[in-house]
């Protein structure tokens, strides 16, 4: 019966976010639009109307019938949204990070001065891990959300843009409606904010002429031979990991492994996965903290029971003695063969390269009117808040300099007239 009521309450959801959708008119004219309503995409509308004049129209174009949704997903669901350690090394292509982020305590202040003024509060846990006080992402989805529609921002729901031509006096955007009618429309818009992840982002480059870098999954689960039996599956173990290639270490780890059927994950496969790549080897150290005295210990008392899981040590060696069940345990071999369709990548690895903008506004070199923010970029991090902080302090540097190239714009055609 609650089982039931539930479906009933989605079902209930989805019509009327579907009826918002198509009751919402897209404007002729638009000031900025935003293509893609994430962390950036918030972020970015956010910053440019609250800049902008209040008869403006900011818009956010999101294929979704719900904006922000994919904030619901990070951290476990609770939203690690910074890190009180924004080292610019956990980034790819570091220098250009730094280049737009100033200094780490200037990229930190900047995001919790945003955040403060939108009303969060929030708590720091180990590693410098930043959430909100509520421990659940629909916080920061509902506040970003609230402070938007105050600033007068417009959504376009359920609407996915398909390409972007520049002309003369701003953009041309073609978008198709998602909601049932798939009717396509153009509209203009003056600046344009492109914010968008994955596919969408290489298909909105090409129309565009911009250069991307190739696209995969990161930040996700590995699959791998052999397949760890379904009895681990869920075991989650403090353990250290070494990647390697061609039998050199490319990256070692630290940190929760969590055995499913299909492969390995939890953050530290998350970590190592932006860089593995089928056919990698990965040896896994299930006890690293491991004293000598503690294997004595364990070898005099002829049982595992106090270092491993039960489970887990009957997989290494049923009828092996305790010092072979104890070295095979401090080196686990595994062979890479892909990524899991059955976790959803938290980033996308790779974007439009990131020496066609300007690290001061993050507008396209020669596409005046253009910025990119957020996962757009050829930019991804490690676990622990980075990538959101990457996407909200890049929303903030496109969205106010997307307004200011707007006052331009107006300012010049007043001088005109």
């Amino acid at each position: 019966m609650a089982q039931t009521t539930r479906v009933k309450e989605r079902q209930a959801a989805q019509a009327q976010r579907i009826k918002q959708a198509q009751a919402f008119l897209v404007p002729d004219h638009i000031d900025i639009a935003i293509l893609g309503g994430g962390a950036a995409g918030l972020c970015a509308a956010i910053t440019a109307a609250e800049a902008l004049e209040a008869n403006k129209h900011v818009v956010v174009f999101e294929k979704a019938l719900e904006s922000g949704r994919t904030i619901l997903a990070t951290g476990g669901g609770r939203c690690n949204f910074t890190n009180a350690n924004l080292s610019f090394e956990n980034f790819s292509n570091p220098e250009f990070v730094q280049a737009v982020c100033k200094d780490k305590d200037t990229f930190l202040a900047d995001i919790l001065s945003f955040f403060r003024s939108s009303g969060l509060a929030w708590a720091t846990e180990d590693e410098g891990r930043m959430y909100p006080l509520t421990r659940q992402a629909s916080s920061i989805q509902s506040l970003l959300l609230r402070r938007a529609q105050t600033a007068g921002v417009q959504f376009a729901l359920g609407r996915e843009v398909t390409s972007i031509k520049p002309h003369k006096d701003g953009f041309t955007l073609t978008f198709q409606e998602c909601f049932g009618s798939e009717k396509i429309h153009e509209v203009h818009t003056s600046t344009a904010i492109l914010a968008t992840g994955g596919r969408t982002t290489k298909k909105l480059a090409e129309s565009l002429r911009l250069k991307t870098t190739s696209l995969r999954p990161g930040l996700c689960a590995l699959t791998c031979t052999p397949e760890p039996p379904r009895n681990l599956d869920g075991k989650r173990v403090r353990a250290h990991a070494a990647l390697l290639r061609d039998g050199n270490v490319l990256k070692q780890e630290s940190g929760e492994l969590l055995f499913r059927p299909f492969g390995l994950s939890g953050i530290m496969i998350f970590n190592l996965s932006r860089t593995a790549l089928p056919g990698d080897t990965l040896e896994i150290n299930l006890l690293p903290q491991l004293t000598e005295e503690e294997v004595a210990a364990a070898v005099h008392a002829q049982t595992t029971d106090g270092l491993l899981d039960p489970q887990i040590a009957s997989y290494l060696g049923t009828n092996d003695s305790v010092e072979t069940i104890i070295t095979k345990a401090h080196k686990m071999t595994f062979t890479i063969t892909g990524t899991s369709t059955k976790v959803v990548p938290q980033v996308c690895i790779g974007g439009i390269s990131v020496e066609q903008v300007h690290t001061d506004t993050l507008e396209v070199h020669r596409t005046p009117g253009l910025f990119i923010a957020g996962e757009a970029l050829d930019i991804d991090a490690q676990c622990g808040g980075f990538n959101l902080s990457w996407a909200w302090k890049s929303g903030m540097v496109a969205g106010l300099s997307a307004a200011q190239n707007v006052d331009q714009k107006n300012a010049s055609l007043k001088e005109a007239h």
